[in-house]
């Protein structure tokens, strides 16, 4: 991975980032929900394709790409989890955040609505600012 000279290593970062950043918007937009098995398999894409640009490993490239994306999920999978333990309080927080708009839109049977107040920020506190010009 530190094999070559900057450009190299810059080349091989980005390989890498990008192709788990899109691998992940893909699975999170294909699924519908951020969980432990897509971030798996971004981390799976993102090692196998990292594996084969930098040419580091066996002479098979392809048992190299399989074994690296392995290790890149496993050490992912587990990070998410970890990181899902820690963050349990700020889920709650932000339902919190939610709760009058919630009120609100099941008292007008609007509660299918609920997920685009929170894609469109629309909290407790942006609520009231909303008049007939927005």
């Amino acid at each position: 991975a530190l094999a070559g000279g900057p450009l190299v290593q810059a080349r091989n970062f980005a390989v890498m980032t990008g192709a788990n950043a899109g691998i992940s918007c893909v699975m999170r937009r294909v699924r519908g929900v951020e969980d432990v098995q897509g971030s798996m398999a971004a981390a799976f894409g993102s090692g196998a394709l990292f594996s084969i640009v930098s040419g580091m490993g066996t002479p098979n490239p392809v048992v190299n790409a399989i074994t690296t994306g392995m290790a890149f999920a496993v050490f992912q999978g587990g990070f998410f989890i970890v990181g899902q333990k820690f963050s349990k309080t700020k889920t709650h927080n932000e339902d919190m955040n939610y709760s009058r708009a919630r009120n609100m839109l099941s008292q007008l049977g609007l509660q299918n609505y609920e997920k685009n107040f929170k894609k469109g920020l629309l909290t407790d506190e942006t609520l009231p600012l909303l008049n007939e010009r927005y």
